[in-house]
């Protein structure tokens, strides 16, 4: 962006912003489609991986340390391709540190892109912790915006800044370590004033986007390690591994000193909470331990609908002992009455939310093996939150069903349009891959097609 597309606020939030809106606005961000309060995948994020990887840093590096946000999985997939281990941070820091990734030997593409996606770096990703030796060649992260001088914004919580001090206190990267960040062209400021950044924020080396790379020319300071005095009691409390290098720190003698007023970024609730209606109603309680509607809590290989909260089962109890005969027989008479009254209801609920559904897509072309499981974790992926799931694996196709359309200029928090969810759906694959198309998801609106399924909601 240029001088004149500047926010008038001078904050480290107003540039944010300013990206975020342009983003969405013009039309450049693939699935999660809501950019706020994220790292966005940009388009063209494949095309910035393939230029990264042409680097001659790219190339000589053997470990990699990658942030794990989606604009940074094309990089992920070319470093497994390429050989090259990758070190992960563990999401918001809560478990550990780093997951370790080394390539599969003999693994195919289809099976080191998986293993580059969220749910494959979980499931395959060795923990590592403070204590480990690791040496790391290299450090790409994600960005809303940076400028040609080198100042980096990330989404404002602060996490990438505190991996990369802590990977300098574990010795595992020097102030030689090359920092690169891959963004759209349109996150790339001229300048960003210099006075917003403090001490402890990570500025990047290497620029990369769809169309050009960027080398800062003279490169910016970096962080020597964790500055104590910037964090608050909780937040290291919260973090296991921030406490474990506290206690290091003050074994070896020296003087930690948390700062006093704890006002951590961290705080704020995450967007996706906050979009939550059910959240601003004083009487839902959930249940622990039970995702709701958009959560996809697991369910058997039955045909089954899956909804957001279950009817609470409701028993007769035991029947009292004694010698009333009759009053027994009418308790008993009563709770039955009482039983079918709320199996009614409970139909009504039913067929009500039947009559909300706005649309349906069938999948089908689904494989023997797949799971509901799998399914699920491939729409968390790509954004895709149906209100409802009917599953049929067992005939190879699956209903998602939705409550509502979005129109392009309304709220984020609303369900997406027709054309944007089928997009997200493209080449999707579930189930065990044999490697060829005929893996791919067949995806088409459900039949009979209403007028309200039309890409153009105002017209309707």
């Amino acid at each position: 962006m240029t001088d004149e597309q500047l926010p008038q606020e001078v904050t480290k939030h107003s540039f944010r912003q300013k990206v975020w809106d342009y983003l969405m606005k013009n039309d450049l961000v693939n699935f999660p489609l809501v950019v706020y309060d994220r790292i966005p995948n940009f388009k063209g994020a494949a095309e910035a991986a393939l230029r990264t990887a042409e680097l001659e840093e790219f190339k000589k590096a053997k470990v990699i340390k990658i942030n794990p946000d989606k604009p940074q999985e094309p990089i992920r997939f070319l470093a497994l391709e390429a050989n090259k281990e990758i070190l992960v941070p563990i999401p918001r820091l809560r478990s550990g540190l780093f997951l370790h990734i080394t390539p599969v030997a003999g693994a195919t593409k289809h099976e080191l892109r998986n293993l580059s996606k969220i749910h494959g770096l979980l499931e395959a990703g060795k923990p590592l912790g403070v204590d480990s030796k690791i040496h790391v060649d290299l450090v790409i992260l994600g960005s809303v915006c940076v400028s040609h001088d080198g100042y980096r914004l990330g989404k404002g919580k602060g996490f990438a800044d505190l991996e990369y001090a802590i990977m300098t206190r574990m010795g595992a990267i020097t102030q030689d370590t090359i920092v690169i960040t891959t963004v759209h062209d349109c996150q790339v400021f001229d300048r960003l004033p210099p006075e917003l950044f403090k001490e402890y924020d990570v500025p990047v080396d290497i620029i990369v986007t769809p169309t050009q790379t960027i080398v800062v020319n003279p490169r910016l300071k970096k962080p020597n390690g964790i500055i104590w005095s910037m964090l608050s009691e909780r937040r290291v409390k919260s973090m296991q591994v921030l406490q474990q290098l506290k206690d290091m720190d003050e074994k070896d003698g020296k003087i930690v000193t948390l700062k006093e007023e704890d006002s951590d970024t961290e705080t704020q609730k995450p967007y996706r909470n906050r979009s939550n209606p059910l959240r601003n109603n004083k009487r839902f309680k959930p249940r622990k331990n039970v995702p709701g509607v958009n959560d996809f809590n697991e369910e058997g290989e039955k045909q089954c609908t899956i909804k957001g909260r279950s009817p609470k089962k409701r028993t007769l109890g035991n029947i009292k002992s004694g010698t009333d005969n009759n009053l027994v027989a009418n308790e008993v008479e009563e709770k039955v009455e009482n039983n079918d009254r709320n199996t009614q209801r409970r139909k009504n609920l039913r067929l009500r939310s039947k009559s909300q559904v706005a649309f349906s897509l069938k999948l089908s072309n689904i494989s023997s093996s797949a799971r509901i499981r799998d399914l699920k974790n491939a729409l968390l992926e790509r954004g895709v939150k149906p209100n409802e799931i009917t599953w049929l694996g067992y005939r190879g196709i699956c209903y998602l069903h939705f409550n509502k359309l979005r129109e392009k200029n309304s709220l984020p928090e609303q369900p997406i349009q027709v054309d944007s969810i089928m997009t997200n759906l493209q080449q999707l694959c579930i189930g065990e891959p044999t490697g060829k198309e005929d893996d791919f998801i067949i995806v088409e609106p459900a039949k009979p097609i209403s007028r309200i399924e039309v890409t153009d909601v105002s017209s309707v």
